[in-house]
């Protein structure tokens, strides 16, 4: 036998990278006001690694009450939300298996102006959001406001904290009170990508469903395998947003 030339030897195939499956919802539960066995059953349904919560529960029972609706769908709230200093209107659940990946789950909050009261003496809901950091992902949970001003601000805001995170790996999840071609979902695809632009479902409201507010976006380290609207008898039972399911896939 003789030695192939090396200038001859066909180059060896590059190995594929490796890459790693993750399914993502988000899904706001309207502080479980409307039938919390229903989201129970959502959650449990979903196989979800991961949930990214809006309109969490809140005020002095909010915490325990998240840590609660999470084991009962055999998930853990590693980010249960409230205040005063924390996510407030989001949170992030985890499945068993994703746990042990957890390297930080934190929740922050957005600050509020003056301008974004709606009414004398009245103020409007606190914002904040939600992040697991998963070593080669992150998923952050976001709830924007009814007020344009204030979606522009936080939007604003959220980009600087996608930017230190590292926009290629991140996952942003939530609702995002406006439709597509909304401000807010233009400034967030400047670092992020719409996982849902294909599809024509609607997520809001249960009861007339007319637009889709709720969103999934990917930075460039994250590949859409499938994503789709939630319509089980139990999604159109817990809330009046219907949940987004993202069947997403990591490279490494």
């Amino acid at each position: 036998m003789t030695a192939q030339d090396p200038a001859t030897t066909p180059a060896a195939e590059p190995e594929p990278e490796p890459s790693r499956p993750l399914r993502v919802l988000s899904y706001n539960i309207k502080e479980l006001k409307v039938d919390e066995d229903a989201v129970v059953d959502v959650l449990r349904a979903s196989g979800a690694d991961v949930v990214a919560v809006q309109e969490a529960t809140r005020h002095p029972t909010g915490r325990r009450r998240m840590r609660r609706l999470a084991a009962r769908a055999g998930m853990r709230c590693v980010v249960p939300g409230g205040g005063p200093f924390g996510s407030f209107t989001t949170a992030v659940l985890v499945s068993p298996g994703t746990e042990a990946r957890v390297v930080r789950a934190v929740g922050r909050p957005l600050p509020w102006r003056w301008w974004y009261r709606r009414a004398r003496l009245v103020w409007p809901t606190r914002r904040g959001y939600a992040l697991v950091d998963l070593g080669d992902v992150v998923v952050l949970s976001v709830h924007l406001g009814l007020d344009a001003r204030e979606r522009a601000d936080h939007c604003a805001r959220l980009l600087d904290v996608v930017d230190r995170l590292g926009a290629e790996r991140c996952v942003v999840a939530g609702d995002l009170n406006e439709t597509p071609d909304g401000p807010s979902w233009q400034t967030l695809g400047t670092r992020l990508r719409d996982a849902g632009a294909a599809t024509d479902e609607v997520t809001f409201s249960v009861a007339n469903p007319r637009r889709r507010i709720d969103a999934v976006l990917v930075g460039s380290a994250v590949a859409v395998e499938a994503v789709g609207v939630v319509t089980s008898d139990a999604a159109r039972r817990g809330s009046d947003h219907l949940p987004l399911l993202a069947h997403l896939r990591v490279m490494s």
